[in-house]
């Protein structure tokens, strides 16, 4: 392969010195991994065995070294010689998007599996340069089963995605077994599934394990038809629910405080939940006498008002129980206390509309980066999307016009894939080849970033096998 094997990084590191000199595979014998960093051992381990190496671990002399440093999170430093590797990082996030990278420029190096394969010597210094780097999976319009999300964590991980939104009920689906909705259980409009608790408890061990943030989501008011269908008393018509809670019944406060008192002790390391509040619709709530009695006695003029109460509320009862709220943006039209999350997705002013409030945003905007979207119009769509292209995604930047307004207040970014077209089997189709662009667009600067390079990065990695690779985690 003619290219220099460290020039094939996705995403694009902060620094790459070329050195002369290269460092033979075959020499690559032995590696060395710090106490603090044990976990990714095993990361290694599955490189070496799927490329064939012969690595055994061993601290005497190891040819590859993986050591501890004060680095910032996420952060990581790799040198290459003639003589071995040395990989260093300040936490386990950072080692294991090192080993990610050896994982890559050894792929490239061994791609014509010849006695000569080598890698070359270089100098590699990286961090991310967004903290928050999420991605979003219904769970609830098609459910996939508990194997098939460990796998798509773990593909999460090799883009070095820090953070997984679940979205885990709508209106066609509720997918985890609770005390306070038993009648949910296992029952789903468009495809039927629902995690055991054990199941729950075996995906967040999963995603601890590979430095992965689990967000969970319970979406209310609106979005909760299959719930109300099953449990009528909550809302405003009961001889014909439909998809919003009555906001104006103080029960329905009561039963979704137990509900999420409930995923918060299902998902007890997640530091934040998100309560949804997006999209609800008013017709029901504007001819309930409950609801209009209760706008009326709070002094409110329009029902967007009593649903930014109610929502204000459960974000109130959220910081209570020690976790931070998130919304999606445009939740009823009107501002949320600072220390709420605002998620925003539907266009590219949102962010000036909360930040001034002083809310921390996650840049989601739909056009961008939802992955439901059609990469190509041979594939299955709904009028309401837009055409994705890969090269869609790579452009995205949450500062690209007002980043002196924006730029303090955006944690990152986050894809999402909504499945109401995608079944299971479909949602790594929806993934690749897109993924590679996302993980540049969330963890690269844009100085670093180079349309043309990265196609024929990920053309050398994909000729090499890498993608075949990732695809088998």
């Amino acid at each position: 392969m003619p290219d220099h094997t460290a020039s094939v990084l996705i995403p694009a590191p902060e620094s790459m010195k070329e050195l002369c000199g290269k460092l033979p595979v075959n020499k690559i014998t032995t590696f060395a991994v710090a106490d603090e960093l044990a976990a990714v051992a095993a990361e290694l381990e599955k490189v070496f065995n799927v490329l064939g190496m012969n690595v055994s671990r061993s601290a005497d002399k190891a040819i590859i070294n993986f050591k501890y440093a004060s680095l910032p999170d996420g952060a990581w430093q790799m040198s290459i010689t003639q003589e071995g590797i040395t990989a260093a990082a300040g936490d386990l996030s950072g080692a294991s998007y090192a080993a990610g990278a050896l994982a890559q420029m050894l792929f490239a190096a061994t791609a014509k599996s010849l006695p000569d394969d080598a890698l070359d010597c270089a100098e590699i210094s990286d961090k991310p340069r967004f903290q928050w780097r999420g991605f979003m999976l219904d769970s609830a319009r098609h459910y996939q089963d508990k194997e098939f999300v460990k796998k798509f964590l773990r593909i999460l991980s090799v883009f070095r995605i820090n953070n997984f939104h679940w979205h885990l009920v709508d209106s066609q689906g509720w997918r985890y077994p609770s005390k306070y909705a038993s009648k949910l259980d296992a029952k789903g409009l468009w495809s039927v599934g629902q995690y055991t608790l054990d199941d729950l408890r075996e995906v967040s061990q999963c995603a601890r394990d590979l430095g992965i943030r689990i967000i969970p989501e319970v979406d209310v008011p609106g979005h909760s038809r299959i719930m109300l269908a099953n449990y009528p008393e909550y809302t405003c018509t009961p001889e014909k629910p439909g998809a919003e809670f009555c906001i104006g019944n103080p029960e329905t406060m009561n039963f979704i405080k137990n509900i999420f008192t409930e995923l918060m002790e299902i998902f007890p390391d997640s530091p934040y939940i998100h309560v949804g509040g997006d999209e609800a619709d008013t017709a029901n709530w504007d001819a309930c006498p409950v609801c209009r009695k209760a706008m009326e006695a709070k002094g409110f003029s329009t029902m967007r008002e009593l649903e930014n109460d109610f929502m204000i509320e459960l974000t109130r009862f959220i910081i209570s129980k020690g976790r931070t709220p998130i919304i999606w943006g445009t939740c009823s039209g009107q501002l949320y206390p600072a220390d709420t999350i605002v998620q925003v997705w539907l266009d590219i002013r949102e962010p000036l509309k909360v930040i001034p409030n002083g809310n921390k945003i996650i840049y989601s905007v739909h056009n961008s980066l939802y992955f439901d979207y059609p990469a190509n119009l041979d594939e299955p769509w709904e009028t309401w999307m837009f055409e994705l292209s890969e090269k869609g995604v790579y452009m995205t930047d949450p500062y690209i016009i007002w980043p002196e307004k924006v730029k303090d207040a955006t944690l990152g970014t986050e894809a999402c894939l909504w499945t109401e077209t995608v079944p299971q089997h479909r949602v790594l189709a929806k993934l690749f080849p897109r993924i590679f662009a996302y993980s540049e667009c969330a963890w690269s600067a844009p100085e670093n970033k180079s349309w043309h390079d990265f196609q024929r990065r990920k053309e050398l990695l994909e000729a090499a096998g890498y993608m075949d690779y990732i695809k088998s985690l």
